[in-house]
């Protein structure tokens, strides 16, 4: 499997403390339909020994899962940001199927380990809060079923492209791993899901982003899902929470509920070979949690915790 990481900020100093941590892949969010911004993000990548290979976050695709006007449109843009995409040498599209745009938290200062800061959800605390960049649901509501015709038709309508392309789509779960959320259906929430998503279009570039962060708060086994989804994940996000889907918080990489070791033993064992990178992150002393989970220290300590499991869960796999 390739170590990836999402840098941000997107700045040479901390391209090169991701090199220097053994990362091999980057991660880059939606940068617009100008080929040139891609371009020249990956010559940055690239002055740093490192591959630019994946997208995701800030894709435009409201107007898509709610089935809008001006949805033709976003679909269009979509084919147009994976023809560049291959243009560029990448691999991985990562979107998700979230009905108000992107995760939600209802803190994202709450104290872990020695002061450290890390995001929250509590659903007694809801309301109309979400501390999170999420752009918002629109006003009225989309039923699960229409949600699941709508990403039907997404695919149909994607995957010729993205097959020409040679680009693998990526579809990350909801975050929280809601049904519903301030009165609106949520659909990519389960294992259960994930294989529906991929019987709707199959395709080999149909597949998905296994987060076990965003799942194992639903009570979803998520080794199990690791070892029965394997050929059709594209792209892991490697995180570790505290909680249920309730109520939970995000943890250091080595300090959740989920068993890590054996959570990264699975990907050994069924040869993963993509791309696998930290998730969200505490903040760490002398960062500024203005994005919090993507800020870069504590994704650093997570690299160098990923590696250590690698290369003991991998020894002993092999014995």
């Amino acid at each position: 499997m390739e170590i990836a990481m999402l840098v941000n900020p997107f700045t040479d100093r901390n391209l090169q403390l991701a090199a220097q941590v053994g990362v091999t892949e980057v991660v880059v969010n939606y940068p617009g339909l100008k080929l040139s911004k891609l371009t020249d993000q990956k010559r940055r990548v690239e002055a740093f020994g490192m591959r630019m290979t994946v997208i995701e976050r800030k894709l435009p695709h409201l107007k898509i899962v709610h089935n809008m006007d001006g949805r033709d449109k976003q679909v269009e843009e979509i084919c147009i940001l994976l023809r560049n995409m291959a243009e560029a040498g990448m691999k991985v599209l990562c979107y998700n199927w979230m009905p108000d745009e992107d995760w939600q938290r209802t803190s994202i200062d709450q104290i872990e380990r020695g002061g450290a800061m890390v995001t929250a959800f509590d659903l007694s605390k809801i309301g109309n809060t979400n501390l999170t960049d999420a752009d918002g649901q629109p006003d009225s509501f989309t039923p699960a079923s229409q949600l699941w015709d709508n990403l039907e038709r997404f695919l149909n309508d994607i995957l010729p492209t993205a097959e020409a392309c040679g680009i693998n789509l990526a579809l990350h779960p909801d975050d929280p791993p809601l049904d519903r959320l301030r009165g609106q259906d949520r659909i990519i929430t389960s294992n259960d899901s994930l294989e529906r998503v991929l019987s709707l279009a199959p395709s080999p570039n149909n597949g998905v982003c296994y987060c076990q962060g965003a799942l194992a708060p639903a009570g979803e086994n998520v080794q199990s899902g690791i070892l029965k989804l394997a050929p059709h994940i594209h792209f892991a996000h490697f995180r570790n929470v505290s909680g249920t889907k309730n109520n939970f918080r995000e943890t250091f990489h080595d300090n959740g509920d989920l068993d890590m070791a054996a959570l990264m033993r699975a990907y050994i064992e069924v040869g993963f070979k993509g791309p696998i990178r930290p998730d969200h992150a505490p903040s760490m002393a002398g960062e500024t949690n203005e994005t919090p989970g993507y800020e870069v220290l504590g994704k650093l300590h997570a690299v160098g915790y990923m590696k250590g499991l690698i290369d003991g869960v991998g020894k002993l796999t092999s014995i």
